[in-house]
């Protein structure tokens, strides 16, 4: 429906939705994103203006499979024909019990402040990303949990043109990098936000 809304604007889309893909009673799926980005491809076929599709405000494990169901399937391929890129922006957060258990209010409230997973603090959250890479993603970046100190830090990880098997090969040394490295801090300073937000809008705030 909102595809249907919104193609006779004239503007390009980006359609992302929650990467588990999770059904009615809040079951995770993410490998059955190949069956959506068919979707996808049918609604691009059929006029409508669609530059991207993402997956987010999941946990990376949950977005990497859906990537790689895209892959695996062959519609990653169709895809790119097609002009459409993947995106992929996971959740740094640890809130895995509260999903995994329906997404019920109460127990969100009950499992206490919402804190960084462990594993993704420091380089962590950036290995994530550049497996993301590795298997399709071309737009990379944060959910939930994830800070300006992530996204520079993915970054300042990346050359201008670096080939898929790097990719790989640089997820796994930030990986185990971020073993090591867990106490980094993951809340972005004032002087961080302010510099991230003046990059956005062209300003000094």
């Amino acid at each position: 429906l909102a595809i249907e809304a919104t193609k006779d604007l004239g503007l390009p889309l980006l359609i992302s939705m929650e990467g588990a893909l999770r059904d009615e009673a809040m079951k995770p799926h993410p490998h059955l994103a190949g069956d959506v980005a068919e979707k996808v491809l049918r609604a691009k076929s059929q006029g409508a203006p669609i530059e991207a599709l993402g997956f987010n405000c999941a946990p990376p494990e949950a977005i990497l499979t859906a990537l790689e169901a895209v892959e695996s399937s062959g519609v990653g391929e169709h895809l790119r024909q097609a002009g459409i890129k993947l995106a992929a922006y996971a959740n740094c957060n640890d809130r895995k019990a509260v999903h995994d258990a329906g997404f019920d209010v109460l127990k969100f409230v009950a499992a206490g402040p919402i804190l960084v997973r462990e594993d993704l603090k420091g380089t962590g959250y950036v290995g994530w990303c550049h497996r993301f890479m590795a298997v399709g993603a071309t737009y990379c970046g944060g959910c939930c949990g994830c800070t300006p100190v992530e996204i520079r830090q993915l970054a300042e990880s990346l050359t201008e043109e670096e080939p898929h098997a790097s990719l790989s090969e640089n997820a796994a040394k930030l990986l185990s990098a971020s073993r090591n490295d867990s106490s980094v801090s993951t809340t972005a300073s004032e002087t961080e936000l302010r510099g991230s937000i003046q990059t956005l809008f062209g300003r000094v705030i």
